[in-house]
């Protein structure tokens, strides 16, 4: 008897802590889902001219240059709230719609695992790879963000590995915090994270492709290994944008979608 009620007292505190658990996710998930969309609609509902900057920044690019950039209107609260906002990423008919962040300081992990605000969280929030740069600006993007089971995040990117969601969400606006700008869905495929001394393409260095010919062998190697054909292609001096996740089908595992940007 004593056996069974301990063994009965062993299950409820299992059952308690995970009750408490699963409480404490439903509730972080909530409270973050309601901060981005309180932040959505501050960046959405502000009436401004879109070719008319808000702030004048001063800035130094890559080549030591300054220059003169605006930030636009719909930006501007959230800047002022966090300065290392860079921009906003939305796609139309899905959940994905946050602010991406890049630290000042180079820390790129940071935003692993915290939200805008800087508090801990561990839904982390989208943010750019170090190496990118919205004011020089570097020929591609690349942005970050966890395959959350919640569907928070880019937990709902991998859903472009079928053809049927890519028909119907072929459109990417991605804005940085001094430009607009729409891309087209190029391509998707699954990579993962290769050890230093391994050769091989590795689409998160694929961010200033240095010749033409560079480029070109890395638009080759992605289409070797996308998973449908979509039709849309990209020439050197084209800016690409790389949305990455977790792909949890192999150890560090990775799913990538690839847009280029439209013109105009």
């Amino acid at each position: 008897m004593k056996k069974r009620s301990a063994a009965r007292l062993i299950a409820f505190l299992i059952f308690a802590a995970c009750a408490v658990y699963l409480g404490f996710y439903l509730y972080n998930a909530g409270a973050n889902s309601d901060m981005s969309g309180k932040m959505a609609d501050t960046a959405e509902n502000v009436f401004f001219d879109k070719n008319q900057g808000s702030e004048l920044v001063q800035v130094t690019d890559g080549s030591g240059q300054e220059r003169s950039l605006m930030i636009l209107g719909q930006y501007q609260k959230l800047y002022d709230q966090n300065k290392n906002l860079t921009g906003w990423l939305k796609i139309k008919g899905t959940d994905i719609d946050y602010p991406v962040m890049k630290s000042l300081n180079g820390n790129g992990e940071f935003y692993l695992d915290h939200n805008f605000k800087g508090e801990e969280d561990r839904n982390g929030t989208l943010f750019m790879d170090d190496l990118c740069d919205i004011v020089k600006p570097t020929e591609n993007f690349i942005i970050y963000g966890h395959n959350m089971k919640s569907g928070q995040m880019f937990g709902s990117l991998d859903r472009y590995k079928s053809k049927d969601f890519y028909d119907k969400h072929q459109i990417v606006q991605f804005d940085s915090i001094y430009e607009t700008g729409t891309y087209q869905v190029m391509m998707a495929f699954q990579s993962h994270v290769y050890e230093e001394n391994i050769i091989a393409f590795k689409y998160y260095q694929f961010i200033d492709p240095a010749s033409e010919k560079e480029f070109n062998s890395g638009m080759n190697e992605m289409k070797a290994v996308a998973l449908y054909d979509t039709g849309v292609t990209a020439k050197y001096g084209d800016n690409l944008l790389f949305l990455s996740t977790c792909d949890y089908d192999e150890q560090n595992g990775r799913f990538v979608v690839v847009c280029k940007k439209l013109e105009g």
